[in-house]
C-alpha cells in the first residue's frame, strides 16, 4: 500500500518541488526592494497590553476576566486589558461594560477568526509588549511577571506561559512546544517541562502559543501578524514565530508563568474532532511549504506519499493542493532566513546548543563561590567492594568533594548496581544514573573499541545536567565517556585512562597463539590507538595512572595535556591482619568483567595450578570476583577449586589467603589487587605486567615470576614457608602505608582540578576580544 501511494503520488511531488523551487529567484528578486518597518529598540518591560479573543464566550469569560485582573493587580504597573470581541451574539459585550468597566473592548462587526481577530488587537494595543489570550485561558495569579522578564535583549520576539490542563484530561500542551521531521513527515509536540527550564528561567521553543504568550509588537507588526492564509484557525502561531526564527528573532518558555487550558473552548462548538485533526494536517502542509527551505523541502517532499493516509488524509492532502496559489505567493513574500531550518527546530529538542549558541557569554561572569561545580562522567559506578577502577574513582570524587560540589552520571550495568548507590549518594551533590542499554554505532569500521558505551539514553539524561547547570570542570572516567564532550565546548575537560586502552590491546595480540586471530587483534589495536588518539585530543588534561600508561601516550597526545595520578588503596578499610590464615589457601581476586582477569585465571588454571598441585596436593584455589562467565563457573566443579561469584566483603578472602595469585599477562593500569593484598596482609605472586607502575620489589614486597614454572615454584614456596609470607606481608604493607595512601592522591585530584580552572581559557573569551 504505501508503495502504492510512492508511485502514485511521486509525479505529483516532483511538480511540486519544481514550482516551490520556481519561488527562490523570485524571492531573491522581490528581496532587492524589500523594505522593513522600524522594530522599536527601546521599551518599557513594565507595562504591557493584555489582549483577549472572545466570540460568544460569556461562559469563559466569567472564569477568565477575574482570574486576569487579578493577575494584574498582583502584578501591579500600569496594563491595558482588552477583549477583542469577534461578533458575539451572547451578551458578552453588556457583560463587561456592566460588570468590568475599567476592561477595555474592542468590537468587531463579525466573526474575523483566530488571526485576524488578534492581529486587530495587537494594532489597538497601547504598549510594546502585547499579551495574546484565548478566553478558555486561566491564569495564574503570578503568571504575569515572568512574561515581562523575558524580554531582556533586542533578540526576543515572545515569551510563552507554561500550559496546564484541567484535573483529569491528559496534558497535551505544555507551552515546551517542538517539532521533528520522519520519513518526511512534520510532528508538532510539546515537550515535558524539566528542572532546567526552572533552573535557566528561559529556554527556546520553535513556537509561541496564540493564545498564551507575550510578543514584541513591533516585530509582529513586521513580520505581518498572523498570516491569514490559516483562517479561521490553527498553525498561525507556529508560521509566525518560525518567521520570526528566520528574521533572528526568539521565542522561549517561561516556566514559572503559569495559564490553565479549557482545551479548543471554542472551536470544538463549530468543528468535529475529525475536522479539526483534517484542518491541522492541511494547515501543516501549508506551513510547511510556505515557510521551509529547499533542503528541508526535498526529503519531505519525496518521502511525504509514505505519510499520506497514514497522518494525512488525502482530502487533507488535496486541499492543501488547491492553496497552491496563495502559498506560492506567501512563500515569495518571505526575506532570506538568518538561521536555518535544522537549527531552528533543534534548539527547541535540545537548547543546551541555543545556551551554547547565544547565551555563551554567562562561563564569563564571576564566580560567585570558591566551591568548584564538577562534573564527574563516569563509564561504570563509582564504589568500592567489586571493580578496581570503581574505587579508584570513588576515592579520588569521595575527596574531591569534601572540598568541591561534586555532581556524578553514570552507567548501572545491572539492578545490582544501586545497591552501591548510597555510597556515593553519600558524598556527592547529586548523582544521575542510566542503564546500559543499546548504543549508537559510530562508524562501518569493523572493530570500534568505545561505541557499547555511546547510549542515546545517557546522552539525553546528560545533556538535561548541562542545559539545568554550567560546571566549572568536566571530568570522564574512562577514555570511552569522551565521546559526550562536544556537550561542553566552554568547561575545561579531563579524562581519566583507567587503562591505556591500545597498549591493553597490545598485550593481547602478544599472548595470542592463533596467527588469524593475532592479525584480527593487531587490527583491533591500531583502531583503538586511533579512535584513543582521538579521544584524548577531546581533553584539556589527560589523567594516567602510571608513568608507563603515560609513556604509552607519548607521540599520540600533547606532551602538556598528560599528568599521572597513582591509584591509592584504603589503608582503613583494608586492614592489616596476619591471624587466620588458611595454609593451603591461593586466592585471585577480579571483576570478570575485565577480560584480563578471565584471561589470567584461565592461564593459571591451565598452565600453573596443575604444577602446584602435584607438589601440594591438599592446595584450595579459590576464585573470587563477580562476574564470572560460565567456563569459570565451571571450575568450580572440581574438588580443589571454589568459585565464589560476587562476595559482600572480599576482605576475608585476603585475610585468609596464604598466597594471592596475581598472573596478569594482558592489560595495563595499576592492578587494584595487588594494593588491596599488601594492605590486607597477603604474599603474592604476581607477574611483571600486574606490578608495572608500583614500588615491587622481587622478593621484599612480593614475589615476581613470568613463566608458569616459576610462577608455581614460587607459591609453592610460600605454602611452604609461612615465615616468607609474614615477612613479604608486612613489607607490602609498608609499601602501600609510604606511597599509596589515598588521602595524597586526593589533594593531588584536588590540586589538578583548581589548577586547570584558574588556567582555563574559554573559548568564548577568545571569540569577544
Amino acid at each position: 500500500m504505501r508503495l502504492l501511494l510512492l508511485i502514485i503520488f511521486f509525479p505529483l511531488q516532483l511538480a511540486l518541488l519544481l514550482l516551490l523551487s520556481l519561488t527562490e529567484p523570485l524571492r531573491f528578486l522581490l528581496n532587492l526592494f524589500r523594505r522593513n518597518r522600524q522594530v522599536t529598540e527601546e521599551f518599557c518591560t513594565t507595562s504591557c497590553s493584555l489582549v483577549m479573543l472572545n466570540w460568544n464566550g460569556l461562559h469563559l469569560l466569567r472564569e477568565s476576566i477575574p482570574a486576569l485582573l487579578e493577575a494584574v493587580r498582583k502584578t501591579g504597573g500600569e496594563h491595558q486589558v482588552l477583549v477583542v470581541d469577534n461578533g458575539s451574539t451572547d451578551g458578552s459585550q453588556a457583560w463587561l461594560e456592566e460588570n468590568y468597566p475599567e476592561v477595555e473592548v474592542l468590537e468587531l462587526e463579525q466573526n474575523l477568526g483566530f488571526g485576524a481577530g488578534n492581529n486587530l488587537g495587537v494594532k489597538a494595543a497601547s504598549n510594546e509588549i502585547v499579551i495574546l489570550l484565548n478566553n478558555d485561558m486561566i491564569v495564574s495569579y503570578d503568571f504575569l511577571e515572568p512574561l515581562l522578564r523575558g524580554f531582556t535583549g533586542p533578540d526576543i520576539f515572545a515569551v510563552t506561559s507554561q500550559v496546564h490542563f484541567p484535573d483529569g484530561k491528559r496534558r497535551e500542551e505544555t507551552g515546551a512546544t517542538a517539532a521533528w521531521f520522519d520519513k518526511g513527515y512534520l510532528h508538532f509536540t510539546h515537550l515535558p517541562i524539566k528542572k532546567q527550564h526552572f533552573a535557566r528561567g528561559y529556554l527556546p521553543v520553535l513556537w509561541a502559543g496564540g493564545g498564551s504568550s507575550a510578543f514584541r509588537k513591533s516585530m509582529f507588526l513586521e513580520l505581518g501578524g498572523f498570516s491569514e492564509i490559516y483562517s479561521p484557525c490553527y498553525q498561525e502561531d507556529v508560521d509566525l514565530s518560525f518567521r520570526a526564527w528566520k528574521r533572528g528573532w526568539h521565542s522561549l518558555v517561561a516556566a514559572d508563568s503559569n495559564v490553565l487550558h479549557k482545551h479548543r473552548g471554542t472551536s470544538n462548538r463549530l468543528y468535529s474532532d475529525k475536522q479539526l485533526a483534517s484542518m491541522i494536517e492541511e494547515r501543516k502542509l501549508w506551513f510547511i511549504w510556505i515557510n521551509l527551505g529547499l533542503k528541508t523541502l526535498v526529503p519531505h517532499l519525496l518521502l511525504l506519499p509514505l505519510s499520506i493516509t497514514r497522518w494525512i488524509p488525502i482530502a487533507a492532502y488535496f486541499k492543501a493542493i488547491r492553496k497552491l496559489p496563495k502559498i506560492l505567493m506567501s512563500r515569495m513574500r518571505m526575506p532570506p532566513g538568518v538561521y536555518s531550518d535544522r537549527e531552528i527546530m533543534g534548539w527547541s529538542e535540545h537548547p543546551l546548543l541555543y545556551l551554547n549558541r547565544f547565551r555563551a557569554e554567562r562561563f564569563l561572569e564571576p564566580r560567585k563561590s570558591e566551591r568548584l561545580r564538577i562534573l564527574i562522567v563516569s563509564a561504570y559506578l563509582p564504589h568500592l567492594g567489586t571493580h578496581g577502577g570503581a574505587g579508584r574513582v570513588f576515592q579520588l570524587m569521595k575527596r574531591a568533594a569534601e572540598k568541591h560540589e561534586v555532581t556524578l552520571i553514570t552507567y548501572l550495568e545491572n539492578e545490582k548496581d544501586k545497591q552501591f548507590l548510597s555510597q556515593a549518594e553519600s558524598c556527592c551533590h547529586r548523582v544521575e544514573t542510566v542503564f546500559r542499554g543499546s548504543y549508537r554505532h559510530l562508524s562501518w569500521y569493523p572493530y570500534e573499541p568505545f561505541e557499547e558505551f555511546n547510549c542515546d539514553s545517557f546522552r539525553a539524561t546528560l545533556e538535561d545536567l548541562a542545559t539545568e547547570s554550567d560546571y566549572d570542570i568536566v571530568h570522564f572516567e574512562w577514555t570511552q565517556m569522551a565521546e559526550f564532550s562536544d556537550l561542553f565546548p566552554y568547561s575545561p575537560k579531563i579524562i581519566t585512562e583507567v587503562e591505556v586502552n591500545w597498549a591493553a590491546h597490545r598485550t593481547m595480540v602478544a599472548v595470542e597463539p592463533d596467527l588469524l586471530k593475532k592479525i584480527k587483534k593487531y587490527y583491533n589495536t591500531l583502531q583503538t590507538l586511533y579512535r584513543e588518539a582521538e579521544l584524548c585530543a577531546k581533553a584539556d588534561r589527560v589523567v594516567c595512572v602510571t608513568e608507563d600508561d603515560k609513556n604509552y601516550l607519548l607521540g599520540y597526545v600533547a606532551t602538556e595535556k598528560l599528568m599521572v595520578i597513582k591509584t591509592g588503596v584504603d589503608l582503613d578499610y583494608f586492614s592489616f591482619s596476619e591471624q587466620g590464615k588458611d595454609p593451603n589457601a591461593i586466592v585471585f581476586v577480579g571483576a570478570f568483567r575485565h577480560s584480563p582477569n578471565q584471561d589470567a585465571m584461565f592461564y593459571f588454571y591451565r598452565d600453573i595450578f596443575p604444577k602446584i598441585v602435584e607438589k601440594c596436593p591438599s592446595a584450595h584455589l579459590y576464585i573470587v570476583g563477580s562476574s564470572p562467565p560460565d567456563e569459570i563457573k565451571e571450575l568450580g566443579l572440581q574438588e580443589n577449586i571454589t568459585v565464589t561469584g560476587f562476595v559482600e566483603d572480599i576482605r576475608e578472602y585476603y585475610r585468609m589467603a596464604q598466597v594471592v595469585v596475581v598472573p596478569i599477562r594482558t592489560g595495563v593500569g595499576i592492578r587494584g589487587k595487588v594494593l588491596e593484598g599488601w594492605a590486607a596482609g597477603s604474599a603474592m605472586v604476581a607477574s611483571s605486567l600486574a606490578c608495572q607502575g608500583l614500588k615491587a620489589e622481587h622478593g621484599n614486597n612480593v614475589l615476581i615470576a613470568d613463566n608458569p614454572a616459576e610462577f608455581a615454584s614460587h607459591t609453592i614456596e610460600l605454602l611452604n614457608n609461612p615465615c616468607k609470607c609474614i615477612e613479604l606481608a608486612r613489607s607490602g604493607r609498608s609499601t602501600v602505608e609510604a606511597f599509596y595512601g589515598w588521602d595524597a592522591m586526593g589533594r593531588e585530584m584536588i590540586e589538578e582540578y583548581e589548577a586547570v580552572n584558574s588556567s582555563w581559557k574559554c573559548p568564548v573569551r577568545r571569540k569577544t576580544t
